[in-house]
């Protein structure tokens, strides 16, 4: 089974990390593309051209505006160790604060990192993008409301989207003022080459490409 993007290679996929070590169970943050945004924001940090040493804590505020994907420190673009950003953002709230999260990021190893905020919550990052191809990952796909187009979703360290729809599933119908969805869980599985395949618990299949990084707004 081939990994992607582990240290060293070149190749650039995507992954949405995994929350690790978390206090509590809600906890909101990060850099970067999830819905409606996407790219690497800016984040700072104390003297980000020196590399840091490991383990010791260094000043850092971590930019939460469009959600969690990706990070920049110790002169490098760090990725949500987590695949599916959505479970680093479950609770309802903004615990971590927007459009910056204040706290310190550790080094904990060569390509580990670690953030924690002022209130001790903790998300982690790796230098590489997480995932591995053609390995099945539990997600969760959104249908827009008013027909059968599927949102852009955030995984393993990038958006993506297609142009696919899975056969008789709608989205819920326009008018109730605001954002709904119709859910579709299922399995993601990287492909390489930018490609992915979504897999409904039905059996339904989408191919999603990723995007290139984006601003956000």
């Amino acid at each position: 089974m081939s990994i992607v993007g582990r240290p060293g290679q070149s190749e650039l996929f995507a992954g949405l990390g995994v929350l690790i070590s978390m206090r509590w169970p809600w906890v909101i943050a990060a850099t970067l593309v999830v819905a409606g945004c996407g790219g690497t924001a800016a984040t700072t940090a104390t003297d980000t051209n020196r590399a840091p040493s490991v383990t010791v804590p260094q000043p850092f505020r971590l930019f939460t505006h469009c959600g969690i994907l990706t990070t920049y420190f110790a002169g490098r673009t760090f990725y949500l160790e987590t695949l599916d950003p959505s479970q680093v953002v479950k609770p309802v709230g903004d615990p971590l604060g927007n459009p910056f999260a204040t706290g310190s990021m550790t080094l904990l190893s060569p390509h580990l990192a670690e953030f924690t905020d002022v209130a001790g919550h903790r998300i982690r990052f790796v230098d590489y993008l997480p995932g591995e191809v053609d390995r099945p990952y539990a997600l969760t796909v959104l249908v827009i409301s008013g027909g059968n187009q599927l949102a852009d979703v955030a995984f393993a360290g990038r958006r993506w989207r297609t142009t696919d729809t899975l056969p008789g599933v709608v989205g819920p119908p326009y008018g109730n003022g605001m954002d709904a969805y119709t859910q579709v869980h299922g399995t993601m599985t990287l492909l390489g080459d930018g490609d992915a395949r979504f897999t409904s618990a039905a059996g339904a299949v989408a191919r999603f490409s990723a995007l290139p990084p984006a601003g956000c707004d």
